[in-house]
Protein backbone atom coordinates (compact mmCIF):
# COMPACT_ATOMS: atom_id res chain seq x y z
CA UNK A 1 0.00 0.00 0.00
CA UNK A 2 1.38 3.36 -1.02
CA UNK A 3 -1.40 5.91 -0.46
CA UNK A 4 -5.03 5.37 0.57
CA UNK A 5 -6.19 8.79 -0.65
CA UNK A 6 -8.94 8.25 -3.20
CA UNK A 7 -9.57 4.57 -2.45
CA UNK A 8 -13.13 5.14 -1.26
CA UNK A 9 -13.90 7.45 -4.15
CA UNK A 10 -12.49 4.90 -6.58
CA UNK A 11 -14.60 2.14 -5.06
CA UNK A 12 -17.75 4.27 -5.07
CA UNK A 13 -17.24 5.43 -8.65
CA UNK A 14 -17.14 1.87 -9.94
CA UNK A 15 -20.21 0.97 -7.87
CA UNK A 16 -22.07 3.89 -9.46
CA UNK A 17 -20.88 2.79 -12.90
CA UNK A 18 -22.08 -0.73 -12.14
CA UNK A 19 -25.51 0.53 -11.12
CA UNK A 20 -25.77 2.59 -14.29
CA UNK A 21 -24.63 -0.36 -16.42
CA UNK A 22 -26.86 -2.85 -14.57
CA UNK A 23 -23.96 -5.10 -13.53
CA UNK A 24 -24.74 -7.93 -11.13
CA UNK A 25 -23.70 -7.27 -7.54
CA UNK A 26 -20.76 -9.69 -7.51
CA UNK A 27 -19.24 -8.18 -10.67
CA UNK A 28 -19.78 -4.65 -9.43
CA UNK A 29 -18.11 -5.27 -6.07
CA UNK A 30 -15.26 -7.24 -7.61
CA UNK A 31 -14.50 -4.51 -10.14
CA UNK A 32 -14.77 -1.80 -7.50
CA UNK A 33 -12.32 -3.68 -5.29
CA UNK A 34 -9.87 -4.13 -8.18
CA UNK A 35 -9.97 -0.43 -9.04
CA UNK A 36 -9.61 0.71 -5.42
CA UNK A 37 -6.70 -1.71 -4.95
CA UNK A 38 -4.93 -0.25 -7.96
CA UNK A 39 -5.45 3.28 -6.65
CA UNK A 40 -3.94 2.53 -3.21
CA UNK A 41 -0.87 1.19 -4.98
CA UNK A 42 -0.09 4.66 -6.35
CA UNK A 43 0.64 8.03 -4.82
CA UNK A 44 -2.28 10.47 -5.00
CA UNK A 45 -5.97 10.10 -5.67
CA UNK A 46 -5.77 10.01 -9.45
CA UNK A 47 -3.69 8.16 -12.00
CA UNK A 48 -2.05 10.10 -14.80
CA UNK A 49 -1.25 6.95 -16.77
CA UNK A 50 -4.32 6.51 -18.97
CA UNK A 51 -3.19 2.98 -19.88
CA UNK A 52 -4.54 1.83 -16.51
CA UNK A 53 -8.01 3.12 -17.35
CA UNK A 54 -7.85 1.77 -20.90
CA UNK A 55 -6.87 -1.70 -19.67
CA UNK A 56 -9.79 -1.83 -17.23
CA UNK A 57 -12.22 -0.49 -19.82
CA UNK A 58 -11.14 -3.22 -22.20
CA UNK A 59 -11.36 -5.95 -19.54
CA UNK A 60 -14.82 -4.80 -18.52
CA UNK A 61 -16.11 -4.35 -22.07
CA UNK A 62 -16.63 -0.60 -21.84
Amino acid sequence: MVDTVGAGDAFASICILGLLRDWDLASMLSRAQVFASLIVGMRGATVRDTALYQRLKQQWGL
